[in-house]
């Protein structure tokens, strides 16, 4: 597992130690932190995986936000209809998206300038299986499982909201975060996300502009 370094990238304040998630040269806006923009750098030449447990709408806004920066999308679900709405937004927008069964169909691996997001809920990509350069690997999980520790010990980041009590202790012992750092984002609001990688964790406000949510959300 790679580990993931948190960067001051803000704009006129080179010292100012910022929470912001690197993991390679092609990055996302996420939101914002207590110090300023985060971003998350997905795409690079090795693969990235992420641990996502989150509300639907972040899953979808971290999915069209990939795509705006050139990704193509491909989800492994079973349920198809939950996706539907969201594969009609981004081909509207002119990007690309495969909504599937299993893995079979998945690319083996992105370009920079067309990186590769895998959204998989059903566990089709394991542990074990072999990503390609320029590609990303969400695993949608629930980090109060019993199998949390493990999942998200095999991913590079993980991105959680709500997190309770055995899904915070999950987390401190897979990324060998301090109890403090842990109890700092329990309480968080409506629209935040909780950022972590080994030994960092930040939380993070991550609304949709109000472009996502009418392309989105139709609002």
């Amino acid at each position: 597992m790679t580990e993931i370094t948190f960067q001051a990238l803000a704009p006129g304040s080179p010292d100012q130690e910022l929470p912001v998630v690197a993991t390679g040269p092609s990055g996302l806006l996420l939101g914002h932190g207590a110090g300023g923009p985060v971003t998350l750098r997905l795409f690079r030449s090795q693969p990235t995986r992420v641990y996502l447990a989150v509300p639907e709408y972040l899953s979808w806004l971290l999915a069209f936000r990939a795509m705006c920066i050139g990704a193509h999308l491909s989800v492994i679900a079973s349920d198809h209809r939950r996706w539907l709405a969201l594969a009609d937004a981004v081909r509207a927008c002119g990007g690309t998206i495969d909504v599937l069964r299993d893995a079979e169909a998945v690319p083996g691996q992105g370009r920079p300038y067309r990186p590769s997001l895998v959204i998989d809920e059903v566990g089709a990509v394991g542990t074990g299986d072999r990503l390609g350069a320029w590609q990303a690997l969400a695993v949608i999980g629930d980090p109060a499982a019993s199998k949390a520790i493990s999942d998200l010990r095999a991913c590079d980041m993980a991105l959680i909201a709500p997190l309770d009590t055995r899904g915070g202790e999950h987390l401190r012992r897979a990324y060998a975060l301090g109890p403090a750092q842990v109890r700092a984002v329990t309480d968080l609001d409506e629209s935040e996300v909780i950022v972590a990688g080994v030994r960092r964790i930040a939380r993070v406000q991550a609304p949709p502009s109000p472009t996502e949510y009418r392309i989105l959300f139709g609002g």
